[in-house]
């Protein structure tokens, strides 16, 4: 038991010793890490936090001396201007609340006098008008009543509902007809709706002609339909693509920007802004397609009739007569009575042809789109079941409005006309060794080498030699009316014609069927689109300058080789940097935020005050100071019409 017992006794000594020894290891590594640390003494780190609280006061006050010296002159200011703003305000509420009562008496004033006048003018009345006042009031009042009730209870939508549910179930019986004729016929199925104009025509002129009379001879409804809201839609379309040919232009005078963009990776939220505009440009592309189809037609037809005027026995029948001029010239010398020849009895007379005119360009403008049989729809959306529009099907299907009849008609013979020099000169730049060569094109291509050499050496620039080459092809087009400059008026207005009406008609037909069967993309369509948009801006300058050649009409038949310089107008308006500089002037005039603001306004007042106003200064003189002493009634007279015609200079 002892020695049991002094074997654990021992055993723990040694444990214990061990600890300890332990623990000294442990002590004496921790030493040495203090020493290591570098742990400041409680004094040292009294002293550092005393120092450093005594720096942060001291940035602390001068931080607070800095922003105050720095802000100081603004809080002055805005003390100033405070005090002077209270002054302001002061004098501003006193004088508006002095005012403000004496407005208040004066409308009580007013008020009382009104009052008191309308009682006496109440009672000075006679019973039945009396009797129409209060009736007068009793509908007002049923009006109103009567439009409360009709919105409460949606009248207007609900017969609105009425009508398109009506026009719809028509549309299907007419569509479901049209599908049955088309079984049997397309050609009479394509024809129906233009027989049933003409049917309606007829019978309209046999029942009720008055109306088509008053139409034709009494309103402006042909020239609205005919021009004016062509020339609007036209405004519009080309307004909306503004935009769009900005950022087209931007990048293409700017090549740098656009090689920078091919080789980075492109952005969602571009290719969203590329698809929206790829969207809007397809739906103007329609638009524009069918402007520049009616512009086309309008030309030709214009053209036609013009030509045919200025031809002699044409001339005479196409030139209409009014009954004043008909019944003036059935009246020979002194008065007499002359018989009218066959020759005479040729000419149309004006209102036959007024009525002739709203008819057709009704037809032409207002007939919709006959509908086709189902076949055909099943044949067309097979071939391209996305789209109908690059189909060979859906050329003929598409579209059969008149516009679109006469422009397959006439457009030929535009581009008949344009394919001469114009074409040919293009050739000559960029054409094969075989192609055909002409006079003009070998001369624009040998300028086209003498202008690299110009650009080579820094004489001009690229774009001075671009638009010369440009200048150059399109003037080369009117080559076969130039030869009219040098003849008479006669034969120039033939030169006219060309120049105005059949140049331009051809380009836009070139352009116009250009756009129509491009590519959706974006790159392809912005260059085409750019193009057609140029000749919509041509068509807009065509009807303002010849609105104003008909204005000064009278004044130019009087002047000599006026014809001559009016050619030499078309010439220049036609051209492409003539057209989009007149469109740009024309567009920021109509721009203006005020009217006031245009050159237009501003020259005609600087005209206005050029014109003499001092009528009654420059009119006195010693005779009329000697008489004006004098008081009699004529003298009198006098000064009041020289006082009246001042006013009416002024």
């Amino acid at each position: 038991m002892e020695v049991g017992r002094a074997l654990v006794n021992k055993s723990k000594l040694e444990t214990m010793q061990l600890v300890a020894s332990h623990i000294d290891n442990i002590l004496g590594h921790a030493r040495a890490l203090g020493d290591q640390l570098e742990v400041p003494s409680i004094d040292e780190f009294v002293a550092a936090a005393s120092t450093a609280i005594r720096d942060l006061r001291a940035a602390s006050v001068s931080s607070w001396h800095l922003t105050y010296i720095s802000f100081r002159p603004i809080f002055i200011l805005l003390g100033i201007l405070s005090s002077y703003l209270a002054i302001v305000l002061r004098v501003i509420a006193k004088h508006s609340v002095a005012h403000g009562w004496i407005a208040a008496r004066e409308g009580y004033f007013q008020l009382r006098t009104a009052t008191i006048w309308f009682i006496k003018f109440q009672r000075d009345l006679s019973t039945s008008a009396k009797y129409a006042e209060l009736g007068a009031v009793a509908v007002a009042i049923t009006l109103w009543l009567l439009r409360r009730h009709v919105k409460k209870y949606r009248y207007v939508e609900r017969a609105a509902a009425w009508y398109k549910e009506k026009k719809r179930r028509a549309l299907r019986k007419y569509q479901n007809f049209v599908d049955r004729v088309a079984k049997t016929s397309q050609f009479l199925a394509l024809l129906l709706p233009h027989l049933l104009y003409v049917i309606l025509v007829v019978a309209t002129k046999r029942f009720i002609p008055q109306i088509v009379s008053y139409l034709a001879t009494r309103t402006y409804l042909c020239t609205i339909i005919s021009f004016w809201h062509p020339l609007y839609l036209t405004f519009t379309v080309s307004r909306k693509l503004t935009p769009h040919l900005k950022d087209y232009k931007k990048d293409e005078d700017e090549p740098t920007a656009s090689e920078k963009t091919k080789g980075r990776i492109v952005r969602p939220t571009e290719l969203k802004r590329q698809w929206r505009q790829e969207k809007e440009l397809e739906e103007l592309r329609d638009d524009v397609v069918d402007l520049l189809k009616y512009w086309v037609v309008y030309a030709l037809l214009l053209a036609i009739v013009r030509t045919g005027k200025l031809l002699p026995f044409i001339g005479h029948i196409l030139n209409v007569t009014t009954d004043e001029s008909s019944a003036t010239a059935s009246k020979g010398f002194f008065g007499k009575k002359a018989a009218s020849g066959l020759y005479s009895k040729l000419r149309l007379p004006g209102k036959i042809v007024e009525e002739i005119t709203l008819v057709f360009f009704v037809w032409l403008r207002l007939m919709p789109v006959p509908t086709m049989g189902d076949e055909v729809k099943e044949k067309a959306n097979v071939t391209n079941p996305f789209s109908s529009r690059s189909s060979p099907i859906s050329k003929d299907v598409e579209k059969h409005r008149p516009v679109d009849i006469l422009y397959g008609k006439l457009s030929p013979f535009a581009l008949s006309a344009m394919n001469s020099s114009a074409f040919l000169a293009k050739k000559a730049l960029g054409g094969s060794r075989n192609d055909e060569s002409t006079v003009v094109s070998i001369v624009i291509h040998k300028l086209s080498l003498v202008l690299d050499g110009l650009v080579l050496v820094r004489v001009i620039s690229k774009k001075s030699k671009e638009w010369l080459i440009t200048t150059m092809i399109e003037s080369s087009a009117l080559l076969p009316a130039m030869s009219t400059l040098m003849m008479p008026s006669y034969f120039t207005n033939f030169g006219v014609i060309y120049v105005s009406l059949v140049v331009p008609a051809g380009y836009s037909t070139t352009s116009c069927n250009t756009v129509k069967w491009s590519s959706t993309k974006l790159e392809i369509m912005l260059p085409k689109m750019y193009d057609a948009a140029r000749y919509l801006q041509f068509w807009i300058i065509h009807a303002a300058v010849t609105l104003l050649l008909g204005a000064f009409a009278p004044l130019l038949a009087w002047m000599p080789l006026s014809t001559h310089v009016t050619w030499l107008l078309w010439a220049y308006v036609q051209l492409e940097s003539s057209t989009r500089k007149v469109y740009g002037w024309f567009e920021s005039e109509l721009g203006k935020e005020s009217l006031d603001d245009s050159i237009l306004m501003k020259s005609a007042s600087r005209l206005l005050a050029a014109l003499p106003s001092n009528v009654k200064d420059s009119s006195t003189s010693p005779v009329s100071g000697n008489n004006a002493s004098s008081s009699s009634p004529a003298n009198g007279n006098d000064s009041s019409t020289a006082e009246g015609d001042k006013s009416k200079v002024s």
